[in-house]
């Protein structure tokens, strides 16, 4: 979790419904993603993982061993579906694919709900990914409303990017909504 070492200053000190935008490279990704749900995990009492990149049950399964407290995370599984994946959980809800943004936003403002009161986080694992299955203006009306939402509900929240990302109108719609940009 190196990265982490290198953020945690930064991180420390903002307040707690902060929304952070980080960019990295393609390499640095996963690791960086890992490093950030360990470190939102410890200082919240819930989470929600939005995953378009990593099915669930691998998922839980390299967060178990990175010491992550997967009893209080929530799980959107933006993948395993479309891919015909079986698999039974209390704490996931399998979405039908990444292009399913009503039905994601859906189940982010539910369980935002059902959190109320606790200190909770959103973390997104792949904007790129989600943009390759959304049309551009589509994907940037659906982060302008959960980050509204987010707000609304005093949830922070982590969307993870990539560096020099292709489409520069949306990471600069998206960065204005968020409290601060940070590249790693």
């Amino acid at each position: 979790m190196k990265y982490i070492e290198r953020l945690k200053d930064e991180l420390d000190e903002l307040p707690d419904d902060s929304i952070i935008l980080i960019e990295t490279t393609p390499e640095k990704a996963f690791e960086l993603g890992l490093a950030l749900v360990k470190y939102f995990s410890d200082k919240n009492d819930a989470g929600i993982i939005v995953s378009a990149n990593r099915p669930y049950s691998n998922l839980i399964s390299v967060l178990t061993k990175n010491g992550v407290d997967i009893g209080k995370m929530f799980f959107l599984d933006c993948i395993s579906k479309s891919q015909n994946a079986d698999f039974q959980a209390d704490n996931v809800v399998f979405m039908d694919n990444v292009s399913a943004l009503t039905d994601i936003s859906l189940s982010i403002n539910q369980r935002m709900r059902e959190t109320n009161g606790s200190k909770k986080f959103v973390f997104f694992d792949s904007i790129p990914t989600m943009l390759i299955h959304n049309k551009p203006h589509v994907f940037a009306r659906f982060v302008h409303g959960i980050l509204t939402m987010m707000r609304l509900n005093g949830t922070g929240g982590v969307l993870v990017s990539l560096n020099g990302d292709n489409n520069k109108e949306i990471r600069a719609e998206i960065a204005q909504l968020c409290d601060k940009v940070i590249k790693i």
